[in-house]
C-alpha cells in the first residue's frame, strides 16, 4: 500500500485522520448555538370561554410577577372571596407575585384565579420562547392547566 508522501506510516495517517475528526468535532460543538429559552418577561395571551385575556409577566428581583393588562370582555372581580374587592377590575390585578425559578425554565409561586377567586400554588413552565405552560394546583393532585402564547411588542 502506498502512502501520501507527507505521511510515514499508516498508524499516521490514522492518528492524522482521527485528529482532523475530533477538531471539526470540537468546533461544531463550540459554535453551536445552545438551546436557550427567553425569560418569561414580557405580554402573554389566553384564551377561554370568556375570551381573550392579555398578561403582563415582569422581573422583580428574583421573582416574577403577572399582571391582567388587558381583557377582551372586562369584568370586576366578583369571584374575589373578599367582598371588599369583589368591585375592583380585574384589569390591573397581580394574578402572582411569587414566581421564582426552580429549573432553567420552571418557576414555582402562588396563582390567583380570577375565574374562581382562589389562590392554588402553581408552577410556569416555558415551553418555548413563545409558549409558557401555567398549572395551578390545589392539594396537589387537583390540577388545571392553560396554555399561554407571547404577544409581539
Amino acid at each position: 500500500m502506498e502512502l501520501c508522501p507527507d505521511f510515514k506510516t499508516e498508524t499516521e495517517l490514522l492518528e492524522r485522520f482521527i485528529m482532523k475528526r475530533f477538531i471539526a468535532a470540537t468546533l461544531a460543538l463550540a459554535f453551536t448555538p445552545a438551546v436557550a429559552f427567553a425569560e418569561p418577561a414580557g405580554l402573554w395571551t389566553r384564551t377561554n370561554d370568556t375570551g381573550e385575556t392579555h398578561i403582563r409577566i415582569a422581573a422583580e428581583g428574583d421573582l416574577y410577577t403577572g399582571t391582567i393588562e388587558w381583557m377582551e370582555h372586562p369584568r370586576n372581580d366578583t369571584e374575589n372571596p373578599n367582598p371588599d374587592l369583589q368591585d375592583r377590575p380585574l384589569v390591573g390585578v397581580q394574578i402572582f407575585g411569587d414566581m421564582a425559578q426552580t429549573s432553567p425554565t420552571t418557576w414555582e409561586g402562588s396563582l390567583y384565579n380570577p375565574e374562581d377567586g382562589n389562590t392554588y400554588s402553581g408552577t410556569l413552565t416555558e415551553v418555548s420562547a413563545t409558549t409558557l405552560e401555567l398549572e395551578g394546583c390545589a392539594f396537589i393532585i387537583l390540577c388545571q392547566s392553560d396554555t399561554w402564547t407571547r404577544v409581539p411588542e
